[in-house]
């Protein structure tokens, strides 16, 4: 019986290189699927209290969120070289907001004499504060809200010229407005702070 020649015994198996590719593929997407849902998660509330400060419909945001991030996910691999992927999330999220307000020929804004009397509120409260400036904002011109809410978020003023197409000035008179007419929405509902004292013309309203 012959022997195993050794140098044979020693010679590696050939590799299956489009086995090493698929691995290769499917260990990528399963950290990109990853990185994605964390975006995903950490960002969702912040767009969507965005979208709402110029949409009043609760459905049509949320689903346009959902389409964005959908879509958002398709393109994740594009989408994360960019410097603020959330500003495409907000773009393209609004984006469907508008055509799907077109679509069901709805107006977003509602009249300042239908203003919802308040008098008797104490601004103190959070979640009334909250659910109070919202309804406040319905009442702005959209792109003044839209860069009040930003503002909010934390987005610096280069940032939301960046991510709306404005110019910084703009955006600085935006906000310059919305804060102007926020505050006599605040006067002319009654509001209170709280130490218990009306807020008179030309005090400070909501910031």
């Amino acid at each position: 019986m012959m022997g195993v020649d050794g140098s044979a015994a020693l010679t590696p198996e050939p590799v299956d290189s489009e086995a090493v590719r698929k691995a290769e593929a499917a260990r990528a997407k399963a950290e990109h699927d990853q990185e994605f849902a964390a975006f995903a998660e950490g960002s969702y509330h912040t767009v969507e209290r965005i979208l709402r400060a110029t949409c009043w419909d609760r459905e049509v945001v949320q689903d346009a969120l959902n389409e964005a991030y959908l879509h958002g996910r398709v393109q994740w691999l594009k989408i994360r070289t960019y410097t603020e992927p959330i500003g495409w999330v907000i773009i393209t999220a609004r984006n469907k907001i508008r055509k799907e307000l077109h679509r069901r020929q709805r107006e977003a804004a509602v009249a300042p004499e239908d203003l919802p009397p308040a008098p008797h509120i104490d601004i103190a409260d959070a979640w009334e504060a909250q659910e109070t400036l919202r309804t406040w904002l319905h009442h702005l011109p959209s792109r003044q809200a839209e860069v009040f809410q930003m503002s909010r978020e934390g987005f610096s003023n280069q940032e939301i010229a960046r991510f709306l197409g404005l110019a910084e000035n703009s955006v600085r008179s935006y906000k310059q407005a919305a804060k102007k007419r926020l505050r006599e929405l605040a006067e002319e509902a009654g509001y209170r702070d709280s130490d218990g004292r009306r807020r008179q013309g030309g005090s400070r309203g909501p910031q």
